[in-house]
C-alpha cells in the first residue's frame, strides 16, 4: 500500500511541478569564425566614448523592451526581449552604446545577453556587436550580411549563425521569428517578428510618418514594395523602424502608397524625355507627405534615388 502512495505522489508532483524553464536554441547554420580572425577592420567610427550620448530602455509590453541611442532626428533604436535565460538584443548601433546597454540589462533584470540579431549589414545599426560576442552572445544575420560586412571592413563582430529565408529562436519560453521577404534596404535586410507581443522589428524599410533616407542608399525598388506587402499582411500593432518612433501597419500602407506614386512618377516623366533638371521640379508630394517626419531635407534626395533606379532598369527603344 505504501508503494502504491509513494507512486502516485510521484505522479502527482510530475503532473502540479511547473515545467522545467526551456533552454535557448536555434535552428541557424553557424559560421566558421576562424577564416576571419585576422580581417582587416576599418577604425569605428562609434567607438569613441560618449558619455553625454542620449540612451534609453523602456518597456513596450511584457517582457518585450526598446533600446534607443543618440539624439533627435539621430536616435537609433532596436527591440529587446527580456528572458529567465538571457536578453535578445536587436542591432545595437554604437559601440560606445553597447556597453552600457548590456550592463543596463545585467542591473536591471540580472541576466546576460545571449542573442544579438543584425537586421541587416549597414554599420549604423550593427557596430557594437562585439561587444556582446566578447561577452559570449550569439550574433545573427541573414547570411547575405556576411559578405559586406568582411568586404567592406566594418568593424562590429562577424555573426555566428545565419540564414537564407527563415530562423527561429526559442528564448526563455518565448519565441522570435526572423525572415527575409527579399532585398529592399539591404540585400541583407530581414524582418523579426514577436508573435506573442503583436510586434516587429522592421529597420529602414518601414517609417513612421517619416521620409526614406536620402537617395535611397543600397535600395531595391520591387522588394522594398515586396517587403511592405508582408508586414501590411502580419498581425502586429507595435512596428520599430530602427529611427525616430515606433509605426503602425497604417503608416507603413502610406509609406507604400508614396513609394509606389514616386516610382511612377519618375517613371512617366523620364519616359516622357524630361532632363534631370527638369524631372525634379516636376514631381509633386500630397499634402500629407509633406508633414513626415524629414520632408525638406529628403524629398529632392527621395527623387534622385528613384531616378537612379528607374534609369538604370528600363532600356526604352534603343
Amino acid at each position: 500500500m505504501a508503494k502504491h502512495v509513494f507512486t502516485l505522489s510521484l505522479l502527482l508532483a510530475a503532473v502540479l511541478m511547473p515545467p522545467l524553464p526551456a533552454h535557448a536554441a536555434d535552428d541557424g547554420i553557424a559560421v566558421d569564425q576562424a577564416q576571419y580572425a585576422n580581417r582587416a577592420v576599418l577604425p569605428d567610427f562609434t567607438g569613441a566614448a560618449c558619455p553625454d550620448m542620449p540612451r534609453g530602455l523602456e518597456q513596450v509590453k511584457g517582457n518585450l523592451y526598446r533600446h534607443t541611442s543618440g539624439p533627435g532626428l539621430a536616435v537609433h533604436s532596436g527591440l529587446v526581449l527580456i528572458t529567465h535565460e538571457g536578453a535578445l538584443v536587436i542591432d545595437p548601433a554604437a559601440t560606445c552604446t553597447a556597453g552600457w546597454l548590456r550592463d543596463e540589462i545585467r542591473k536591471r533584470f540580472n541576466v546576460p545577453v545571449k542573442y544579438v540579431i543584425y537586421t541587416h549589414g549597414h554599420a549604423d545599426h550593427i557596430s557594437g556587436g562585439q561587444v556582446f560576442q566578447k561577452d559570449g552572445a550569439i550574433v545573427v544575420a541573414n547570411q547575405r550580411a556576411v559578405e559586406p560586412i568582411v568586404g567592406e571592413r566594418i568593424p562590429t563582430a562577424v555573426p555566428d549563425r545565419v540564414f537564407d529565408k527563415d530562423m527561429t529562436i526559442t528564448l526563455g519560453g518565448e519565441t522570435v521569428l526572423l525572415h527575409r521577404v527579399a532585398p529592399s534596404h539591404s540585400d541583407s535586410m530581414i524582418m523579426v517578428l514577436f508573435p506573442a507581443y503583436k510586434a516587429l522589428q522592421c529597420t529602414d524599410v518601414c517609417e513612421s510618418k517619416s521620409m526614406p533616407y536620402n537617395d535611397f542608399l543600397d535600395f531595391y525598388y520591387p522588394g522594398w514594395i515586396e517587403t511592405l506587402d508582408w508586414v501590411i499582411k502580419q498581425e502586429v500593432d507595435f512596428i520599430d523602424v530602427g529611427h525616430y518612433t515606433p509605426a503602425t501597419r497604417d503608416d507603413e500602407v502610406a509609406l507604400r502608397a508614396y513609394m509606389v506614386d514616386l516610382h511612377q512618377q519618375v517613371l512617366d516623366l523620364v519616359r516622357a524625355g524630361q532632363s534631370w533638371d527638369q524631372l525634379y521640379r516636376s514631381v509633386t508630394f500630397s499634402d500629407a507627405t509633406r508633414k513626415w517626419i524629414g520632408f525638406d531635407a529628403m524629398n529632392k534626395l527621395n527623387i534622385m534615388g528613384m531616378y537612379r533606379w528607374v534609369s538604370n532598369h528600363r532600356r526604352g527603344e534603343w
